[in-house]
């Protein structure tokens, strides 16, 4: 049975304590296995980082997931960033965090597959959403006055002829793409590991 992420008892908030970091650092090695894909720009690249987050919500309540987001981007903040801002890692994060809260509060609400898969879809329209307006406002601009040069001259970088036509034909479908495998390998693990998600949450 699943509980309130505040009346966890002694045993499981240990158990908490220690699965959040340890997931964390799954999730920022999965980030760095970035897998290029076809017919997109070359910047936008897979990676199946929002897992671990997946399943610490579903085992400790959606706080844990995303704690498990927010320790990932900071690692790779630390770690990984080369132009010095917070750009992509408070993108990465806030995407991360919807798809993780809305998967796991639609799952909890309705305690079924059916919930979960309902959960994933609204958390892949939301990914969507966010990183299509958080692109088309901050991200591009933000690095085109990083890298000191126009916006169309990033574009023609991409192989795009306007900002709108980076949005609608490869950000926003790109997160459609990344959603759909997200959910559904993390749908195929979760059949198989569905018993021991319950039994480690109680």
């Amino acid at each position: 049975m699943q509980k309130n992420e505040l009346s966890l008892n002694q045993p499981t908030q240990m158990k908490r304590l220690v699965a959040i970091p340890v997931l964390a650092a799954v999730a920022f090695i999965l980030q760095a296995l970035e897998i290029p894909l076809p017919f997109f720009p070359t910047f936008l690249k897979l990676d199946f980082s929002t897992l671990p987050g997946i399943f610490a919500g579903l085992v400790f309540g959606p706080v844990a997931g995303i704690m498990v987001e927010l320790l990932k981007n900071g690692l790779h903040l630390l770690l990984k960033n080369t132009d010095g801002l917070l750009i992509g890692e408070l993108a990465n994060f806030i995407a991360g965090a919807c798809f993780i809260y809305l998967t796991v509060t639609m799952q909890r609400l309705g305690k079924g597959r059916g919930s979960l898969i309902a959960g994933f879809a609204l958390g892949t329209v939301l990914m969507t959403v966010f990183m299509s307006v958080a692109n088309y406002f901050v991200m591009i601009p933000a690095y085109a006055v990083l890298y000191q040069m126009p916006v169309e001259k990033l574009l023609e970088m991409f192989q795009m002829d306007s900002l709108w036509s980076l949005i609608v034909y490869g950000i926003a479908p790109f997160n459609i793409v990344k959603g759909v495998l997200v959910s559904i390998l993390a749908f195929l693990i979760y059949v198989k590991i569905e018993p021991r998600i319950k039994h480690m949450g109680e």
